[in-house]
């Protein structure tokens, strides 16, 4: 059946929803007059499916999102801002993307760059965006335009004009390249022209916002807003406040990032703060398998099968292997990871992109991809493979898929609630959330946390000693897991 197999492409088996939706058309179209029967066969499928751990997860997902739609920073008698003034620096892909969810939410911005083109290019990003969703009927010409209107551009040649805007600026969010003295440089300088009043943000995504405020006098509006890419199409928002940062600004960092549609987590400040801190041992077992003989393709493939979005080798080419190499080796020189960060390469990477092999961005990372940034029907880059094969191979261990999934998986999952036993995050409603919208962590679970309750954190602690046993200490399960195995606890006990 056609409907069937589109399905089984788009879901991997992993809803049982679609196949239900398909069951029951068919089954009242063999119901000829009788709507009753057909009715009374799609109530029965649909509490079925409510029963169900996937239903469950999904609306535990709905229930967070509308949580995080109120501003916890927001006390009963303020009532904030109908509009939002924005200064984006830098015109990059993130600052672009930044700068286009905040005017299509009807906030004025101005967008800095260096010179003429780069603030050009980044027009041109917001508005090729915006024509796609006029194309698709997403979005009137009107629309359209009137969102473009509200980003005015400037660079360094029009500093007169652009010091006049930014002294009624609410909110600076700085997106610049991730090097620690560009951003000191930068900040100071708009630190000096905006009001007292003004947050300043950075979207590192992973250097410490305590890093970045030092240097600057206002410190207590300082703070981390890391945005996902591609900015416009991610939902999480990850906001950080250093010791310093006072409430009042994470009170207008929260609204901001609700007025621009985003779900907003409080988070720690840490390396690599959550997300990318669960990611990065995750990312990092890329390296082992590659050693054991697992092939990017067969990863990839593997990886998918479980239900993420996208395998970790296609992950690594919308990244960039030099924006990982920079994580990776964030994440290796904190020492509060100890061995968790075992089987991370920083070598292997720096191959990567001293071969210019850097993704999508560059035309070619694992795969090949044409000018307008589109994968040749995901053409392998060849000399990728090779290298893989030849460079990086130790071993041929036939790995069983389940255990590659595992291996992939786990490393996440213990990050994961190292960072909740930690205090890196604040709940497991809230990691869940970011894991799922931040990396698509197997949406039908849930996020880990909901997955391990579905699943009985004492049965995954107990394949994690299989895999620890077999392949490696790093997979040992954290203090968090092995005491909620032990006592049959529920991170959502009234679920």
């Amino acid at each position: 059946m056609k409907q069937k197999k589109q399905v089984d492409k788009n879901t991997r088996g992993k809803y049982a929803a679609p196949y239900a939706i398909i069951d029951c058309i068919g089954y009242g179209l063999s119901c000829g007059d009788n709507a009753t029967k057909a009715f009374e066969h799609e109530a029965q499928a649909f509490v079925k499916l409510a029963k169900t751990d996937t239903s469950t997860a999904l609306i535990g997902l709905f229930d967070g999102i509308t949580a995080t739609k109120k501003n916890r920073f927001a006390s009963s008698t303020q009532t904030e801002k109908k509009q939002h003034n924005v200064c984006v620096l830098g015109a990059g892909l993130m600052g672009a993307g930044i700068a286009q969810v905040s005017a299509e939410r009807g906030m004025n911005v101005v967008l800095k760059d260096r010179d003429a083109k780069g603030v050009a290019k980044g027009i041109k990003y917001i508005g090729d965006n915006l024509d796609k969703k006029v194309k698709k009927r997403r979005l009137s010409v009107y629309e359209r335009n009137l969102t473009i209107a509200r980003v005015q551009g400037y660079d360094e040649n029009m500093l007169s004009g652009y010091e006049r805007k930014v002294k009624n600026t609410h909110v600076v969010i700085e997106a610049v390249f991730e090097n620690l003295q560009l951003k000191h440089d930068v900040l100071s300088q708009v630190e000096k022209l905006v009001s007292n009043n003004c947050i300043i943000a950075t979207n590192t995504s992973a250097l410490p916002i305590t890093n970045v405020a030092q240097g600057l006098k206002k410190k207590d509006r300082v703070l981390g807003m890391h945005y996902f890419s591609p900015v416009p199409q991610m939902q999480l928002l990850e906001i950080i406040p250093h010791a310093e940062t006072c409430d009042d600004a994470l009170r207008i960092a929260f609204q901001v990032g609700i007025d621009q549609g985003k779900t907003c987590i409080l988070v720690k400040d840490v390396p690599g703060f959550y997300v990318n801190r669960a990611l990065a041992p995750q990312m990092a077992e890329i390296g082992p398998l590659f050693a054991d003989g697992v092939d990017p393709a067969k990863l990839d493939a593997a990886i998918l099968d479980l239900g993420m979005p996208v395998g970790p080798i296609t992950l690594l080419d919308e990244v960039g292997a030099d924006v990982a190499l920079h994580v990776q080796n964030t994440m290796i020189a904190d020492p509060t990871m100890e061995n968790r960060m075992d089987g991370a390469d920083p070598t292997m990477l720096q191959k990567i992109v001293d071969n210019g092999w850097l993704g999508r961005k560059s035309g070619k990372g694992f795969f090949l991809y044409n000018t307008k940034g589109k994968s040749k029907k995901k053409e392998p880059n060849q000399k990728a493979l090779d290298f893989v094969q030849n460079e990086l191979k130790q071993r041929d261990l036939d790995i069983p898929l389940l255990d590659i999934q595992d291996r992939y998986l786990a490393r996440f999952v213990n990050e994961a609630a190292v960072c909740l036993q930690e205090g890196i995050i604040d709940s497991p409603q809230d990691a869940d959330l970011a894991a799922v919208f931040g990396v698509g962590f197997l949406p039908f679970t849930g996020g880990p946390f909901r997955m391990l309750d579905a699943r009985g954190t004492a049965s995954y602690v107990d394949r994690m000693h299989f895999l620890a046993d077999t392949y490696g200490s790093r997979f040992s399960p954290c203090q968090l897991l092995l005491d909620y195995a032990k006592s049959g606890s529920k991170f959502y006990p009234l679920s």
